[in-house]
Protein backbone atom coordinates (compact mmCIF):
# COMPACT_ATOMS: atom_id res chain seq x y z
CA UNK A 1 0.00 0.00 0.00
CA UNK A 2 2.52 2.34 1.14
CA UNK A 3 4.74 1.85 -2.10
CA UNK A 4 1.47 2.76 -3.94
CA UNK A 5 0.89 5.83 -2.38
CA UNK A 6 4.90 6.71 -2.66
CA UNK A 7 3.61 6.72 -7.12
CA UNK A 8 0.95 9.04 -6.23
CA UNK A 9 3.56 11.34 -4.19
CA UNK A 10 6.00 10.89 -7.13
CA UNK A 11 2.95 11.47 -9.76
CA UNK A 12 1.10 14.57 -7.77
CA UNK A 13 4.77 16.36 -7.88
CA UNK A 14 5.41 15.78 -11.36
CA UNK A 15 2.25 17.04 -12.33
CA UNK A 16 2.25 20.43 -10.42
CA UNK A 17 5.79 20.55 -11.99
CA UNK A 18 4.11 22.26 -15.18
CA UNK A 19 3.06 25.59 -13.26
CA UNK A 20 6.75 26.28 -12.45
CA UNK A 21 7.66 26.09 -15.80
CA UNK A 22 5.79 29.60 -16.37
CA UNK A 23 6.46 30.49 -12.34
CA UNK A 24 9.65 30.90 -10.01
CA UNK A 25 9.18 30.64 -6.65
CA UNK A 26 11.64 32.73 -6.01
CA UNK A 27 8.97 35.62 -6.87
CA UNK A 28 6.83 33.83 -4.13
CA UNK A 29 7.62 36.67 -1.16
CA UNK A 30 5.22 34.75 1.70
CA UNK A 31 7.64 31.55 0.37
CA UNK A 32 11.10 32.63 -0.07
CA UNK A 33 11.62 35.70 2.68
CA UNK A 34 8.92 34.60 4.86
CA UNK A 35 9.23 30.85 5.08
CA UNK A 36 12.58 29.52 3.28
CA UNK A 37 15.02 32.28 4.65
CA UNK A 38 13.61 32.33 7.42
CA UNK A 39 13.59 28.95 8.28
CA UNK A 40 15.88 26.99 5.89
CA UNK A 41 18.24 29.60 5.08
CA UNK A 42 18.47 30.44 8.72
CA UNK A 43 19.68 26.91 10.07
CA UNK A 44 22.13 26.69 6.95
CA UNK A 45 23.38 29.82 8.57
CA UNK A 46 24.67 28.15 11.65
CA UNK A 47 27.30 26.58 10.32
CA UNK A 48 27.75 27.79 6.35
CA UNK A 49 27.97 25.43 3.38
CA UNK A 50 31.41 26.93 1.92
CA UNK A 51 33.90 24.15 0.93
CA UNK A 52 31.45 21.46 1.70
CA UNK A 53 30.02 18.55 0.22
CA UNK A 54 26.00 18.72 0.61
CA UNK A 55 22.91 16.33 -0.07
CA UNK A 56 19.70 17.75 -0.99
CA UNK A 57 17.08 15.23 -0.40
CA UNK A 58 14.34 16.44 -2.15
CA UNK A 59 14.32 18.20 -5.31
CA UNK A 60 11.73 20.28 -6.96
CA UNK A 61 12.96 23.84 -8.20
CA UNK A 62 16.33 23.89 -7.29
CA UNK A 63 16.56 27.46 -5.56
CA UNK A 64 19.16 25.81 -3.60
CA UNK A 65 21.45 24.03 -6.04
CA UNK A 66 21.02 27.70 -8.04
CA UNK A 67 21.80 29.79 -4.67
CA UNK A 68 24.75 27.42 -3.23
CA UNK A 69 26.66 26.13 -6.49
CA UNK A 70 28.96 29.08 -6.01
CA UNK A 71 30.01 28.04 -2.62
CA UNK A 72 29.88 24.05 -2.04
CA UNK A 73 32.52 21.82 -2.98
CA UNK A 74 30.02 19.42 -4.52
CA UNK A 75 26.04 19.47 -4.00
CA UNK A 76 23.92 16.09 -4.59
CA UNK A 77 20.24 16.34 -5.09
CA UNK A 78 18.02 13.49 -5.04
CA UNK A 79 14.41 13.17 -5.67
CA UNK A 80 12.14 10.00 -6.00
CA UNK A 81 10.69 12.12 -9.21
CA UNK A 82 12.28 11.61 -12.88
CA UNK A 83 10.24 14.72 -13.94
CA UNK A 84 11.76 16.25 -10.64
CA UNK A 85 14.85 15.58 -11.61
CA UNK A 86 14.64 16.25 -15.11
CA UNK A 87 13.26 19.79 -14.22
CA UNK A 88 15.82 20.78 -11.76
CA UNK A 89 18.30 19.67 -13.48
CA UNK A 90 16.76 22.03 -16.97
CA UNK A 91 16.63 25.45 -14.49
CA UNK A 92 20.39 24.74 -13.38
CA UNK A 93 21.61 24.16 -16.53
CA UNK A 94 19.97 27.46 -17.61
CA UNK A 95 20.64 29.58 -14.58
CA UNK A 96 24.41 28.69 -14.05
CA UNK A 97 27.93 28.59 -15.71
CA UNK A 98 29.72 25.26 -16.81
CA UNK A 99 31.87 25.39 -14.12
CA UNK A 100 29.19 25.54 -11.44
CA UNK A 101 27.06 23.05 -13.47
CA UNK A 102 30.11 20.44 -12.82
CA UNK A 103 29.45 21.25 -9.19
CA UNK A 104 25.89 19.71 -9.35
CA UNK A 105 24.66 16.22 -9.32
CA UNK A 106 21.31 15.27 -9.91
CA UNK A 107 19.87 11.57 -9.11
CA UNK A 108 16.16 9.97 -9.18
CA UNK A 109 16.69 8.16 -5.55
CA UNK A 110 14.51 6.94 -2.95
CA UNK A 111 15.07 8.83 0.51
CA UNK A 112 14.67 5.66 2.23
CA UNK A 113 17.09 3.88 0.53
CA UNK A 114 20.30 6.03 -0.27
CA UNK A 115 22.98 4.86 -2.30
CA UNK A 116 26.09 6.55 -0.51
CA UNK A 117 28.81 5.26 1.57
CA UNK A 118 28.64 6.01 5.23
CA UNK A 119 30.40 9.27 6.54
CA UNK A 120 30.05 10.48 2.86
CA UNK A 121 28.42 14.25 2.90
CA UNK A 122 29.63 16.83 5.34
CA UNK A 123 26.07 17.83 5.47
CA UNK A 124 22.44 16.09 4.20
CA UNK A 125 19.59 18.45 4.90
CA UNK A 126 16.15 18.04 3.39
CA UNK A 127 13.74 21.11 2.99
CA UNK A 128 9.96 20.20 3.25
CA UNK A 129 10.21 17.04 1.90
CA UNK A 130 10.18 13.79 4.16
CA UNK A 131 6.70 14.68 5.66
CA UNK A 132 5.41 13.81 2.06
CA UNK A 133 6.92 9.75 2.16
CA UNK A 134 3.98 7.92 2.78
CA UNK A 135 4.48 5.38 5.60
CA UNK A 136 5.84 5.94 9.46
CA UNK A 137 8.33 3.22 8.50
CA UNK A 138 9.54 4.70 5.63
CA UNK A 139 9.53 8.54 6.90
CA UNK A 140 11.57 7.13 9.99
CA UNK A 141 13.90 4.95 7.51
CA UNK A 142 14.77 8.20 5.61
CA UNK A 143 15.65 9.67 8.91
CA UNK A 144 17.82 7.18 9.12
CA UNK A 145 19.52 6.96 6.09
CA UNK A 146 20.64 10.75 6.03
CA UNK A 147 21.89 10.30 9.57
CA UNK A 148 23.68 7.20 8.28
CA UNK A 149 25.58 9.12 5.23
CA UNK A 150 26.26 11.93 7.43
CA UNK A 151 29.97 12.57 8.65
CA UNK A 152 30.78 12.22 11.95
CA UNK A 153 30.66 16.12 13.89
CA UNK A 154 29.00 16.68 10.36
CA UNK A 155 25.42 18.23 10.70
CA UNK A 156 21.65 17.18 9.36
CA UNK A 157 19.37 20.21 8.40
CA UNK A 158 15.27 18.86 8.67
CA UNK A 159 12.44 20.90 8.07
CA UNK A 160 8.65 19.85 8.14
CA UNK A 161 4.90 21.57 8.54
CA UNK A 162 4.61 22.25 12.25
CA UNK A 163 1.72 20.59 13.70
CA UNK A 164 1.57 23.42 16.43
CA UNK A 165 0.48 25.64 13.42
CA UNK A 166 -3.15 24.42 14.41
CA UNK A 167 -5.26 26.10 11.64
CA UNK A 168 -3.05 25.17 8.34
CA UNK A 169 -2.46 21.52 9.96
CA UNK A 170 -6.54 20.77 10.17
CA UNK A 171 -6.73 22.17 6.82
CA UNK A 172 -4.14 20.00 5.52
CA UNK A 173 -5.90 16.86 7.41
CA UNK A 174 -9.02 17.87 5.68
CA UNK A 175 -7.70 17.80 2.50
CA UNK A 176 -5.79 14.31 2.88
CA UNK A 177 -8.97 12.49 3.90
CA UNK A 178 -10.87 14.03 1.28
CA UNK A 179 -8.30 12.59 -1.11
CA UNK A 180 -7.31 16.19 -2.84
CA UNK A 181 -3.95 16.83 -0.78
CA UNK A 182 -1.96 18.55 -3.65
CA UNK A 183 0.64 16.16 -3.50
CA UNK A 184 -0.40 13.08 -1.67
CA UNK A 185 0.44 12.77 1.69
CA UNK A 186 1.73 15.63 4.12
CA UNK A 187 3.00 14.49 7.76
CA UNK A 188 2.89 17.13 10.37
CA UNK A 189 5.38 17.21 13.23
CA UNK A 190 5.73 19.29 16.46
CA UNK A 191 9.00 20.85 17.11
CA UNK A 192 9.53 17.95 19.98
CA UNK A 193 8.79 15.10 17.83
CA UNK A 194 11.07 15.87 15.03
CA UNK A 195 13.97 16.24 17.50
CA UNK A 196 12.63 13.32 19.14
CA UNK A 197 13.78 11.66 15.41
CA UNK A 198 16.85 13.37 15.41
CA UNK A 199 17.90 12.36 18.83
CA UNK A 200 17.06 8.53 18.25
CA UNK A 201 19.06 8.37 15.21
CA UNK A 202 22.79 9.63 16.55
CA UNK A 203 22.19 13.25 15.92
CA UNK A 204 22.21 16.17 18.78
CA UNK A 205 19.95 18.73 17.95
CA UNK A 206 21.25 22.25 18.16
CA UNK A 207 19.49 25.04 16.71
CA UNK A 208 16.07 25.22 16.06
CA UNK A 209 13.85 27.73 13.72
CA UNK A 210 11.08 28.74 12.17
CA UNK A 211 8.85 30.85 9.87
CA UNK A 212 6.99 32.63 12.51
CA UNK A 213 9.90 35.55 14.79
CA UNK A 214 11.43 38.55 13.65
CA UNK A 215 14.75 38.81 12.67
CA UNK A 216 15.37 42.47 12.24
CA UNK A 217 17.37 42.97 15.36
CA UNK A 218 15.21 46.23 15.98
CA UNK A 219 13.97 46.03 18.92
CA UNK A 220 16.06 43.22 21.21
CA UNK A 221 14.39 42.71 24.63
CA UNK A 222 10.88 43.05 22.92
CA UNK A 223 11.81 40.89 19.92
CA UNK A 224 13.55 38.21 22.14
CA UNK A 225 10.18 37.84 24.34
CA UNK A 226 7.86 37.44 20.84
CA UNK A 227 10.54 35.27 19.41
CA UNK A 228 9.86 33.42 22.66
CA UNK A 229 6.21 33.31 22.83
CA UNK A 230 6.03 32.77 18.93
CA UNK A 231 8.68 30.92 17.46
CA UNK A 232 7.47 27.29 17.91
CA UNK A 233 4.09 27.78 15.86
CA UNK A 234 5.96 28.87 13.11
CA UNK A 235 4.04 26.88 10.12
CA UNK A 236 7.60 25.22 8.94
CA UNK A 237 10.04 24.53 11.41
CA UNK A 238 12.90 22.41 11.76
CA UNK A 239 16.70 21.60 13.64
CA UNK A 240 19.86 21.93 12.53
CA UNK A 241 21.69 18.95 14.08
CA UNK A 242 25.64 17.25 14.77
CA UNK A 243 26.13 13.89 13.85
CA UNK A 244 27.70 12.46 17.05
Amino acid sequence: MDTVKQKIVAQKFGENIQKYLEYDRRENWWYYHVSKVKTDYHLIDRIGLRDKVVLNVGGFFPIDEVFFAPIVKEFYSIDISPEVIEFARKVVEHELSANLIKKIHFEVADASDLTYEDNFFDVSMSFSTLEHIPGEDKRLKAFSEMARVTKRSGHVIITVPNKLNRRPYKASMKMQKAGNCPFGCEHWYTPGELKKILIENGLEPVYFSSSAGDYSNNFRILGKIYNFITKKFGKRMGWLARKL
